[in-house]
């Protein structure tokens, strides 16, 4: 818990620091997401829950990404978790060329330590990202690992809180992007209207890197909408049997 609090906080003080130096080339900007979390429960083990949304950047140089990640999620243990799925990004560029995404993935989580109201969620993923510039579609590609740490506090029936540190880190292959081995951060508060439902609004704090030799730094704040709507497949089927 300590060391996501102290990623996130070296995230606000560099990005603090980058804003008040005109000498930095670094990049700080705005982000807006808007994410929608389908979950239903196929099985007791067996669970799909992907996402899709809308992300855009608020500059001048400005791009906008609409993404679908259908998932599943299948549970070994109480404790562990096998996670597949697939990645569908299309970002929209102002200035640059638009650019076209496919990334297969597969993941593990180790849901540990847990107590009654707080616990943690530990997710090591594989990404084989598949990127084509549209006005070639010529692929480019590149192996990357992600893992993420969050923990999760249930302070009320109805709201909770959550942190999150996250870092990617490509393995082979190279994609044209502005930005490579991200870090991100964040904060989460979150409400459940209803069993089925649960908002949530999350600040994070987002690094980068330009070159192999660079170190990582702030570069965007991201202000994100979550909506989550759960369907249990056991619990219809049991009312309709009634």
């Amino acid at each position: 818990m300590l060391a996501v609090l102290f990623l996130v906080a070296g995230f606000s003080n560099q990005a603090q620091a980058q804003t008040g130096d005109s000498t930095t080339n670094s990049i700080v900007n705005q982000q807006i997401w808007i994410d929608f979390y389908p979950h239903y429960y196929m099985s007791k083990k067996l669970e799909y829950y992907g996402d899709a949304g809308y992300r855009t950047i608020v500059s001048k140089r400005s791009w906008s990404r609409l993404y679908i990640r259908p998932s599943l999620k299948y549970h070994l243990t109480d404790t562990w978790e096998f996670h597949a799925g697939l990645g569908l990004f299309y970002i929209f560029n102002t200035y640059d060329i638009d650019q076209f995404e496919i990334t297969p993935w597969q993941g593990i989580q180790l849901n540990w330590p847990q107590w009654k109201r707080f616990g943690f969620k530990n997710l090591l993923r594989f990404e084989e990202r598949m990127s084509f510039l549209t006005n070639n579609w010529v692929m480019d590609f590149e192996f990357r690992m992600r893992y993420k740490v969050t923990g999760k506090y249930d302070f009320h029936k109805r709201w909770y809180a959550a942190v999150y540190g996250e870092y990617f880190l490509p393995v082979t292959g190279e994609i044209q992007e502005i930005y490579t081995n991200k870090g991100r951060a964040g904060i989460e508060l979150g409400y459940k209207p209803a069993k089925e439902w649960q908002l949530s609004f999350v600040f994070n704090w987002q690094g980068s890197r330009t070159g192999a030799e660079e170190k990582l730094n702030a570069s965007d704040y991201i202000y994100q909408l979550k909506i989550k709507k759960v369907w249990h497949r056991l619990l219809h089927k049991k009312h309709s049997n009634n």
